[in-house]
């Protein structure tokens, strides 16, 4: 009995790692969308300079914003040449504070004190000592800012009035969902003319089928669990979920959850309103 509960126990912390909302480069799962993203991303880093100061990642809640903001940060964010070993990304995960308290947070992150002018030029000071992270426009300093709809209309006509359009040595990914706040946003900050990368859509069912085994395998399941996910499963959790990763991480994990409580499945449920709704009514008299 104690063997059967230990297996239990460790099946659901895997399943509670593999469907989890983290940003483990390592829990990455490719799909075309995904990597069509950063091979641009790659490129507009590779620009010298020459591409937009803003590149802005858009797409509906849930289908990955944060995590690929965190794995772009991973494999581009190494140190700058002549820059103090600084990273050449920073990930912030939301930007609703001024100029000057945003050169002031960064600089801390960066274990980096900053003492800026008292006078009415604070914004100008705080914008040119973001700028001076970066050794010049070609090895740029890029910051990762999700949630940047939170961005207050000050901060953004500082950086309006203050940044380069191109050949900026501080550079913006930004992320954003796919709604009226975002074309705001990006309306304000049209002179850039922002790189946008539209992520969607969301996963076809192959690719809810992929990424499901992928991350069971970045959580360490066995083969033959995995193998336990027939296609009818796998079509019933495409449908359910969309196609969206984080409907698909709930599905997955209230299947996990269900088995170890010896609960119906919400699969199961599903099918069994479907098949309700589709009968005949039948009067009694």
């Amino acid at each position: 009995m104690s063997s059967t509960r230990s297996t239990q126990r460790s099946t659901s912390e895997r399943a509670q790692q593999a469907f989890s909302e983290t940003v483990d480069p390592a829990a990455y799962v490719s799909r075309d969308a995904t990597e069509e993203i950063l091979a641009r991303l790659q490129a507009w880093t590779r620009a010298d300079g020459d591409e937009s100061t803003v590149a802005a990642l858009v797409a509906s809640p849930g289908l990955g914003k944060t995590f690929l903001l965190r794995l772009f940060e991973s494999r581009f964010g190494r140190p700058m040449a002549g820059a103090e070993g600084l990273p050449r990304t920073l990930y912030l995960p939301y930007a609703g504070l001024s100029i000057i308290d945003l050169c002031v947070w960064i600089h801390g992150l960066l274990g980096r004190g900053i003492r800026l002018p008292e006078t009415g030029a604070n914004s100008g000071a705080a914008l040119e000592a973001l700028c001076a992270l970066a050794p010049d426009a070609q090895n740029p300093f890029i910051l990762l800012v999700d949630d940047a709809d939170s961005m207050p209309q000050e901060t953004i006509r500082a950086l309006v009035e203050g940044l380069p359009r191109t050949l900026s040595p501080l550079r913006l990914l930004i992320a954003l969902n796919d709604d009226a706040k975002a074309s705001r946003l990006l309306a304000s900050l049209d002179t850039f003319h922002p790189l946008l990368l539209p992520l969607g859509p969301p996963m076809s069912e192959a690719e809810t089928a992929r990424y499901l085994a992928g991350r069971m395998r970045w959580a360490a399941f066995d083969a033959e669990e995995i193998a336990r996910w027939n296609p009818a499963v796998l079509r019933k959790i495409h449908g359910l979920s969309g196609g969206v990763p984080r409907q698909v991480h709930r599905i997955a994990a209230s299947i996990f959850e269900a088995r170890a409580k010896g609960r119906p499945l919400e699969l199961d449920q599903k099918d069994r309103r479907e098949n309700w709704m589709g009968q005949p009514i039948e009067d009694e008299f």
